[in-house]
């Protein structure tokens, strides 16, 4: 299991600000959880287009740094956002997360304003932080603004603020409250003939610098010109350690949502083709700490053989597979390998459980899936080709065509009640009974139309176009399809 945060962020391409607010946040995220790997994305298209262009800097946006933990190898994923509020930048993060919670355990964090103790707790911690207003002045915080519902928390911060100290202030770039609103209550209020500027974002960037503290056309030399002594802090909301902490706490809060046991995969190699496992098989195999591998007491361990490439340096688990039928040995069997696959999930590790062909068609692997899933372990599993696909793809010739139906059958299970039913016919595992099942074809006069395929993509396959030409038993793994009877 190999976790990570991932610090999401709005962005900036003024690198001292980067470093001093967003990188400063990033190191308390990872001097609080030394577990965790910590990496970086900014949700603006615009900065990191700029960044590139300009420094050659190169910083992955949501779904390039979701692509790179995967690459690596990464299972369990806290994102924290480091956006003000749950906004536009706020949604778009979470929209591109959307596709990634399928393929691993990603949980969020909130962003700084989330719950009523955020609003209390950033109050206080910028009025511990930043310098006071004098007697005669107003603190005036600059916030980004938005079209978005959420443009409502200035309002709330504000008013946190204001029940602590009536000469702060807020005003936005992009929405409301504006700077005019500010002036007008100023203006109320003879006595304050100075104002303390400072932005009320992460990073102290272009807003802040231009927009808010600019020599030409900012919010600065419109108070100057409205009377006002004027002052400017350039620090961004990023290089206050109280203001990183509320980070780590929402961090920490993401993090206790992601399950902490391990999951069990029950991953499909196939019927014998190594070049037939899936992509999703061999990422979950590369992905996997333990592989359990059914073990029915012979040395052939052929789901093994045909994962062989993904199972380097893997811890291997032998799963008992008992190649009989008595129920009791058969139910102990089973009950013993999700006994020692739960206790492996406790250490949270991630199981992948391999079987041949699809694990939902005759699969002894699902009478353990079934047992973890009771336990309340998290369980899953991945399609495989099935035996029956293949074979008829080697075949040259379709399974079915148009209303055909198609019946699959286990053929050593003594199914002659189904052989009069008007279908197309899959016999799975038919060495035991093959020439006993040539013969019923036979006296149906369904076996002319039937061909059958043994060890379908593994050493020594042997195929017969037509059923009718064996004449000596055949292996375990054989499958025969009969196309026809009335219908």
């Amino acid at each position: 299991m190999k976790q990570a945060i991932l610090a999401v962020s709005f962005g900036t391409t003024y690198p001292d600000t980067l470093e001093r607010t967003i990188a400063a946040t990033e190191r308390a995220l990872a001097a609080a959880y030394p577990g965790w790997e910590v990496r970086r994305a900014f949700t603006s298209g615009m900065i990191l287009k700029k960044l590139r262009e300009r420094d050659g800097l190169e910083i992955d946006n949501v779904a390039q740094a979701l692509d790179r933990l995967e690459a690596e190898g990464f299972t369990h994923v806290a994102v924290q956002s480091t956006h003000v509020m749950h906004g536009e930048e706020y949604e778009k993060m979470l929209s591109q997360l959307s596709p990634y919670r399928l393929r691993m355990r990603i949980s969020v964090g909130a962003p700084l304003l989330h719950g009523e103790e955020d609003y209390e707790a950033v109050a206080d911690a910028l009025l511990n932080w930043l310098p006071m207003p004098e007697q005669d002045e107003a603190l005036v915080f600059m916030g980004h603004g938005t079209v978005h519902y959420a443009n409502a928390a200035y309002a709330q911060m504000e008013h946190m603020l204001r029940a602590r100290n009536d000469r702060i202030y807020f005003a936005t770039v992009e929405g409301y409250p504006t700077l005019e609103s500010v002036k007008r209550q100023l203006s109320a209020r003879p006595e304050i003939r100075k104002v303390l500027l400072t932005p009320f974002m992460l990073v102290a960037g272009d807003h802040a610098r231009n927009d808010m503290a600019g020599s030409d056309d900012s919010w600065k030399t419109e108070l100057e010109a409205a009377g006002y002594e004027v002052r400017c802090l350039l620090q961004g909301l990023g290089q206050c350690p109280a203001i990183q902490n509320l980070f780590v706490r929402h961090c920490g809060e993401a993090m206790a949502q992601l399950p902490k046991g391990g999951k069990l995969w029950g991953v499909g190699v196939g019927p014998g083709d190594p070049e037939l496992l899936t992509l999703k098989a061999v990422r979950v195999l590369r992905e996997a700490d333990v592989v359990a591998v059914p073990d029915s007491g012979k040395a052939d361990k052929t789901a093994m053989q045909i994962a062989a490439a993904y199972l380097e340096g893997k811890e291997l688990f032998y799963a008992a597979a008992p190649m009989v039928r008595d129920k009791d040995v058969l139910e102990q069997a089973y009950t013993d390998n999700a006994d020692k696959i739960c206790a492996l999930l406790d250490q949270g590790k991630q199981v992948a459980f391999i079987t041949l062909g699809d694990p939902t068609v005759y699969s002894t692997y699902l009478y353990t899936h079934k047992k973890v899933l009771t336990r309340g372990y998290e369980a899953e599993i991945v399609s495989g080709i099935p035996s029956f696909c293949a074979a008829a793809a080697r075949l040259n010739r379709a399974l079915c065509e148009g209303a055909e139906p198609l019946l699959i059958l286990p053929a050593s299970h003594g199914q002659e009640a189904l052989l009069d039913i008007p279908a197309n016919k899959v016999f799975m595992k038919a060495g035991r009974s093959i020439l006993d099942l040539q013969e019923q074809l036979r006296q149906r006069g369904q076996l002319d139309g039937a061909a059958m395929v043994e060890n379908c993509g593994l050493p020594g396959e042997r195929v017969y176009a037509h059923f009718a030409d064996l004449k000596e038993p055949s292996g375990y793994f054989s499958l025969v399809i009969a196309k026809g009877g009335e219908q």
